[in-house]
């Protein structure tokens, strides 16, 4: 089942197979590590952070199917799919199921303008990097650690300035 129903817009189902090589920089292909945090603890800690990453790539697809192919969304909503993609890999090193989306177009908020679809932005992305600073509090394995750092500094780095400075 597709997570969206926006033909004019590439899938994030694509998206991934477009993308899957470059999400090997995300550092998540290194088998996994003896994880020092039980294991229960662990799933749930990858597990909101991919639906995370798939709640950013629905709201962004919906608003590129609402206002057309606009930077910053398109390009953010690519760096997303990697950024799930890198964590699913995560699920399959440990030879867990990668869960699927929660989310579709018709589970995220629409937005009336393309201002408060990039204010919106920036307050996903502000609570993407909470998520990844509480996520990153735990004594999680070198593996998990790298990518959800990775995840983080992209959001702060490249995706909050990118939607500070969108209209």
């Amino acid at each position: 089942m597709k997570r969206t129903r926006f033909p004019a817009v590439a899938t994030a189902a694509s998206l991934v197979v477009m993308l899957s090589a470059a999400a090997q920089g995300c550092g998540g292909d290194e088998g996994p590590a003896a994880p020092p945090v039980p294991e229960q603890e662990l799933l749930a800690a990858m597990e909101a952070a991919i639906q995370d990453e798939y709640h950013a790539e629905e709201v962004y697809l919906k608003v590129l199917h609402d206002f057309g192919d606009v930077l910053p969304f398109h390009n953010i909503v690519v760096a997303e799919v990697r950024h799930s993609t890198s964590i699913g890999r995560l699920f399959e090193n440990r030879g867990w199921s990668v869960p699927t989306s929660e989310w579709n177009g018709d589970s995220v908020p629409g937005f009336a303008t393309l201002a408060g679809a990039c204010a919106a932005g920036v307050e996903a992305e502000l609570a993407n990097i909470a998520l990844y600073d509480e996520l990153l509090a735990r004594d999680l394995p070198a593996d998990v650690e790298r990518v959800f750092e990775n995840v983080r500094a992209a959001s702060l780095n490249n995706h909050l300035p990118a939607f500070e400075g969108c209209r």
